[in-house]
């Protein structure tokens, strides 16, 4: 299935677009193009990723996404990490593509 994920990462206002296909529903091939160059820099290591290992095997802190955003220093609450992992689920079949959002706002 392919997937295309478009990603707003909030304040920084750095945009980040993911591609993802798996023709046989487990191994999957990434495209990260970004606005941000830590992101970017991800995105040049991660071109495949097994969606069984990284989203049913292993907890967040131990999947490739997550160590290699410590790699490259992105922001600790950077959204791409885990837009890589959604896009990965989805185009491997384990889940819907669905829309997710973190939307913040300042109350008083």
């Amino acid at each position: 299935m392919h997937i295309t994920v478009e990603i707003n990462a909030g304040a920084c206002g750095l945009g980040t677009t993911l591609r993802t296909h798996s023709s046989d529903g487990r191994n999957v091939t990434l495209q990260v193009e970004s606005d941000c160059p830590r992101v970017a820099a991800l995105g040049a290591e991660l071109t495949c990723l097994d969606a069984f290992e990284q989203v049913l095997l292993k907890p967040l802190i131990e999947t490739t996404p997550a160590l290699l955003s410590a790699r490259h220093k992105l922001h600790t609450t950077c959204p791409v990490p885990v837009g890589i992992l959604k896009a990965v689920e989805a185009s491997a079949g384990l889940a819907l593509p669905a829309p997710c959002a973190l939307t913040i706002s300042r109350t008083e």
